[in-house]
């Protein structure tokens, strides 16, 4: 989270808010992150000199922080980007739900699977009308778009062979 804070950080100041909204709006599928996090985050990012804060004056209502990247803050960003890769995250949990539909029997292993699969598409069809981002988000959502097509045909795919509806339903026997 503080390395994506700074690369949403890096194009202009924004509000704790408004990194939410963007977070919301440019990065998911690939990062999600509650305002709860956000704001002892950017706390931590502040005592590191990786950004500044300026508070807005009220003229009505609370304050506002806005909070601009320094040039410590870029260095550490370009740090991490060149660094190497990990893999693709681990934690999925459509996919790991889908490790253990043996615990239902075959009708429901089928249900589960198109509603997995209606889900994808919704969020596929969701990134795809949404605003595009510029530059390098761009590419970023396009590969979340891809990877979740492929992920749906993968479901497809599972979902249409029949010996998957056939496999033994362990927890649905011994319960």
């Amino acid at each position: 989270l503080p390395h994506v804070l700074l690369g949403l950080l890096l194009d202009r100041p924004s509000t704790g808010y408004d990194l939410a909204r963007s977070l919301e709006k440019d990065l998911a599928p690939l990062w999600r992150a509650e305002i709860s996090q956000i704001y002892p985050t950017l706390a931590r990012l502040r005592r590191a000199g990786f950004i500044l804060l300026r508070v807005l004056g009220p003229r009505h209502g609370p304050r506002r922080n806005l909070y601009r990247i320094t040039a410590a803050g870029r260095r550490e960003l370009r740090r991490w980007v060149v660094e190497p890769f990990p893999p693709p995250s681990s934690k999925d949990e459509g996919l790991t739900r889908l490790a253990f539909l043996d615990a239902l029997p075959a009708p429901e292993r089928k249900a589960v699977l198109t509603r997995y699969e209606r889900s994808i598409a919704e969020e596929t069809k969701r990134l795809r009308e949404a605003s595009p981002p510029s530059g390098s988000l761009r590419e970023a959502r396009r590969g979340a778009i891809e990877r979740l097509e492929a992920t749906r045909r993968w479901v497809r795919s599972i979902s249409a062979e029949p010996a998957h509806a056939s496999l033994p339903a362990h927890a649905a026997s011994t319960n």
